[in-house]
């Protein structure tokens, strides 16, 4: 193909830290694109709740500023599709009003009646959320005539379908060899199967923009809604992750690693099985849940005079303690962060007089990549293989000590990809697949993915994170003690 395509796919990005919507051809080039952080609500301490109102907010918001920015006509979309952050579970009533707030996948309540049920649950973790409201807030639990997920809120806003994929319903009472609602669990728990959302397929069409959404986003009324997926799914898919051998990794809120499997693989402690953007297919995936957290918590608590001075020169922030971070050494001087952020836990390990600023800047940066290496030592152990390159994305992706950190961290060449919105790029191909634009997902990928760059790591920091990444484990392993501990 050459010039500049005029079919194009609106795309809902929607985080756990801020909604990005962005304007993609069927070449995967991004033609317009915004983005809102959501305001930071004081936390409890294994509570994590978000007003569900800011989800649409920010979402109709951020398609107004991409569509003016992309210049382009409302009748150049070809289809909309919205990706989000997974396990996010709100009640609402009848007319599918929130009845208390969205409650992510960091939150940590749970019940006696759930410990009970954890060996029958897995990591079903929305049912112990959902045990939680049936116990300590009775009413909502009863006055609620659907619990839904993050998909199937947005979904309803933009055209009416009350619709989940599979890969948000996993995290409920779900039939993992089905990928349908399991009776059997909803009986046991007490969950009314009549209260959960439909289960459609990834790239399906589910109905098109109605009138209200089309005010409130900007975009054309009766523009055809394809079912999206799970970030972490699209971001798979959008980073060519959908053969076996290949790895990617994702650091944004928390660093996720992925690979794809050709079935369901019985979980363990920290590595899950959850269905793929591809329906059919499988991925393995392992989650640091608190990386990324932890750098935005580092800049807000460490940085926040400069933050303001630096959008007044509008400057980015990141980019400044990058820039500081890249003046220590490989390995911090010893210093190793572990950043278990959601439940408000974390390590900060050996530090010393002559550790600044920099020094836990870069430490954090560096427990990502112990966090990447872990889980490639995990999977390559679990599937009998080895992984020849990484592909990373998210926002780390656009850090150039970030990228080298991570294959020294890994030992492993790095590929970055020419859009390091890979989320957006692979629920763009979910739009162009289901609009019939590809025929198979394999053909969307080679027309819509490129490497812009791949990375070789350095060996003499290769060697200095071998013994840094030791200590990362050993933190690992006392954390999860004191965790389980805590829970017992």
């Amino acid at each position: 193909m050459s010039g500049k395509s005029q079919r194009l796919f609106a795309v809902f990005d929607i985080g756990t830290t801020g909604t990005r919507s962005v304007l993609v051809d069927e070449e995967g080039r991004e033609i317009g694109k915004a983005y809102e952080e959501y305001p930071t609500a004081p936390r409890e301490l294994g509570i994590h709740e978000q007003l569900t109102e800011t989800y649409w907010r920010t979402s109709s918001v951020t398609m107004q500023r991409a569509l003016a920015k992309a210049n382009q006509s409302q009748e150049d979309v070809v289809a909309v599709i919205a990706t989000t952050t997974r396990d996010c579970l709100t009640l609402v009533d009848k007319d599918v009003n929130p009845l208390a707030p969205t409650v992510t996948w960091q939150d940590n309540r749970t019940t006696e009646k759930a410990e009970e049920l954890a060996e029958e649950l897995g990591p079903r973790r929305s049912i112990k959320r959902l045990l939680w409201f049936q116990q300590e807030r009775p009413e909502i639990f009863e006055k609620a005539a659907k619990f839904i997920y993050l998909d199937a809120y947005i979904n309803y806003r933009l055209c009416g379908a009350l619709v989940s994929d599979p890969s948000n319903a996993r995290f409920g009472p779900v039939d993992h060899k089905t990928l349908r609602w399991s009776e059997e669990l909803c009986d046991v728990t007490g969950i009314p199967i009549d209260k959960l959302a439909t289960i459609e397929s990834p790239g399906v069409m589910i109905g098109e923009v109605s009138g209200e959404s089309s005010k409130a986003t900007g975009l054309r009324k009766g523009t055809p809604v394809i079912m999206g997926s799970g970030d972490q799914q699209c971001s798979a898919l959008g980073t060519g992750t959908i053969e076996n051998g290949r790895v990617k990794a994702t650091t944004g809120t928390g660093t996720f690693v992925i690979t794809q499997t050709d079935e369901f693989i019985e979980d363990s402690y920290i590595m899950f099985s959850n269905p793929a953007a591809i329906p059919g297919r499988w991925i393995l995936e392992g989650v640091i849940p608190g990386t990324g957290m932890a750098y935005k918590w580092y800049r807000d608590n460490f940085y926040s005079a400069m933050s303001v001075a630096a959008v007044s020169a509008n400057e980015n922030i990141y980019g400044i303690m990058e820039s500081s971070a890249a003046e220590v050494p490989a390995g911090s001087d010893g210093l190793v962060v572990f950043p278990f952020m959601p439940y408000n836990k974390g390590i900060i390990y050996n530090l010393g007089f002559d550790h600044s600023r920099a020094h836990l800047a870069r430490a954090i940066m560096e427990a990502n990549g112990y966090g990447i290496q872990m889980y490639i030592e995990m999977m390559e152990g679990t599937l009998d293989i080895e992984f020849e390159e990484i592909v990373i994305d998210g926002g780390a992706a656009n850090s150039t000590l970030w990228r080298q950190i991570q294959a020294d961290c890994t030992n492993k060449t790095v590929a970055v990809p020419e859009v390091k919105d890979s989320t957006v790029i692979g629920a763009a191909i979910l739009g162009t697949v289901g609009s019939g634009i590809y025929s198979t997902y394999e053909e969307a990928v080679s027309n819509m993915v490129s490497i812009e760059e791949r990375r070789q790591p350095i060996p003499e920091h290769v060697r200095i994170y071998k013994e840094r990444y030791e200590v990362f484990n050993k933190l690992l392993i006392a954390e999860m003690a004191h965790l389980v501990g805590e829970s017992s």
